[in-house]
């Protein structure tokens, strides 16, 4: 082989060393790259667990809340319910009452 051609060939050479140089240095670009979105991917899904974790504690106190208001409701259903009865059996009195004397100033 004559010098020309060997001096082409370490040139080639040199130029596919240099190729290989820069797809490394874009594997080593690449890999941080995907490093980095792991580590975003992990704290998001952490970030996703804590919210959907606040929203079922928000819901479960909205549930609670609404028990204790249909319990409250409820309770003032009975005392009405109760102060009814009361009244209904105050007026039964006051009419028995009311009706004994009248009976008894008409027989009297």
């Amino acid at each position: 082989m004559d010098t020309d051609s060997v001096a082409v060939l370490r040139l080639d050479i040199a130029g596919l060393r240099n190729d290989v140089n820069g797809i490394r240095q874009d594997i080593g670009v690449l890999e941080g790259k995907a490093d980095s979105l792991e580590a975003w991917r992990i704290r998001y899904l952490a970030q996703e667990d804590q919210v959907i974790g606040k929203l079922f504690n928000k819901v479960d106190e909205l549930v609670m809340g609404l028990s204790d208001m249909r319990a409250d409701i409820a309770r003032i259903r009975g005392e009405r319910d109760a102060e009814r009865r009361m009244s209904v059996a105050i007026i039964s009195l006051l009419s028995a009452a009311c009706g004994g004397l009248i009976a008894s100033l008409l027989h009297g």
